[in-house]
């Protein structure tokens, strides 16, 4: 779950909080109360304040509304807030505190923000389940109708679903033959906007993977940003496309990075896996990751398979399993990626084999899981077995095996460690 602080309509969060433990009060801490049908005694917050200064955690005190629609704090829920949030702080300075109320659909309430004096009442609640579920306190229920364009997306969209792909903001950084197509199809389905970020030029050797890639285009040197700004104005569909011709984790692109609901990363190299998983753990991004690896086969027979090719599509949720966690990343690996002193000498892998057809399978179901995480056509819930990879115990589905040579995709998952 988090929390956002600070929202406005289309406007870019400002302060991301993560939930990090629930602890429900006991039914023997209530009692009955005319007015709100029940209330609770100060003692009952105790080990809640203990817990949370021995962790070192903010407070955020959630109490719900049976009914769907926007809900609203009383003007006892303020009253309280007001005097219990100064007194967290004083237990537990230099963390957020808070009071949300949730009703079936919606979120509001109040957060106070450290260093402010000010109480952050702009307050958007964010599930991470199965697909991302946002909640606000403004009423964003009606559906305008689907344009003509979609209409035969509708089915599995859903009613609501193309207004969320409109209003989505998905960042894709690394343009070459996976990426190409990531952006290609995002236009497709009518992302509202799409910021492409690599800092790279377009040569010779993009021309057989390169989505949309032209001669002209290697003729003048074209970035690649812009020959992908060029890709979507074409499409159409009313999809904006910010170009960030920077590398990551430059300034100029993580900023443009804070302000995406998912990232899709198509990079060749574990450094820049490494710098984007940060920024969407920092940032609390939804960040799916994708690759393909063609390797020849020494020794192969005249009738057995020349090449091994495998990929990986893996979308990470932060607080989750990660890179880290599913042994995509290591500390040996990013070292025999350096084979040097520092990141600046790390091995270029632009060499490897790059087959269109491969980053365009992988590229596929990368977008397949963007159009999930925004409309979740495969599901909505938010407990645990709603993300549970069958196969593996404590496991989340996310973690998916490309073989290039059967063409398929295998659910390995993945455990937080």
């Amino acid at each position: 779950l988090l929390i956002v602080t600070g929202v406005q309509t289309c406007a870019l969060p400002i302060y991301p909080l993560l939930l990090r433990r629930v602890l429900p009060l006991p039914e023997r801490e209530y009692r009955k109360d005319a007015n709100h049908g029940a209330t609770w005694g100060g003692v009952a917050m105790v080990p809640v304040i203990e817990d949370a200064m021995r962790e070192g955690l903010g407070i955020v005190i959630f109490h719900a509304h049976p009914h769907a629609g926007p809900p609203t704090l009383s003007d006892d829920d303020c009253a309280s807030a007001k005097r219990l949030l100064p007194l967290f702080r004083q237990r537990v300075p230099g963390k957020p505190h808070g009071s949300v109320v949730l009703s079936r659909t919606h979120a509001s309430g109040m957060i106070l923000m450290p260093s402010e004096r000010q109480f952050q009442s702009a307050v958007a609640v964010r599930w991470y389940g199965a697909a991302i579920s946002n909640w606000s306190a403004a009423d964003d229920s009606e559906n305008k109708p689907t344009s003509e364009i979609f209409q035969r997306q509708a089915l599995v969209v859903g009613g609501p679903g193309q207004e969320i792909l409109r209003r989505a903001r998905v960042a894709v950084v690394g343009l070459g033959g996976g990426g190409s197509h990531v952006v290609q199809q995002l236009a497709r389905l009518g992302i509202g906007e799409i910021i492409v970020i690599d800092p790279d030029r377009v040569d010779n050797t993009n021309r057989h993977r390169l989505v949309s890639l032209t001669r002209v285009d290697v003729w003048l040197k074209r970035r690649k940003v812009d020959v992908m700004y060029r890709l979507v104005r074409r499409i159409g569909n009313d999809t904006r496309c910010r170009r960030v011709a920077e590398n990551v984790p430059e300034p100029v692109a993580v900023e443009a990075i804070k302000q995406a609901d998912i990232i899709v990363g198509c990079l060749d190299n574990l450094h820049a896996r490494l710098d984007l998983q940060e920024i969407s753990w920092r940032f609390l991004i939804p960040y799916i990751d994708i690759g393909v690896s063609i390797r020849s086969v020494e020794d192969a027979t005249e009738s057995a398979p020349r090449v091994s090719i495998g990929g990986n599509v893996i979308t990470l949720i932060p607080g989750g399993f990660c890179l880290w966690c599913c042994g995509f990343l290591s500390d040996e690996k990013l070292a025999l990626e350096r084979n040097g002193p520092n990141r600046s000498y790390f091995q270029n892998r632009g060499g490897e084999a790059q087959v269109v057809s491969f980053n365009g399978a992988v590229a596929s179901q990368a977008v397949n899981e963007v159009l999930q995480l925004l409309t979740g056509f495969a599901g909505t819930g938010i407990r645990f077995a709603d993300v549970a990879n069958n196969q593996e115990v404590s496991g989340q589905r996310g973690f998916k095996k490309f073989n290039g040579r059967t063409g398929t995709l295998e659910e390995w998952g993945g455990s937080r460690r």
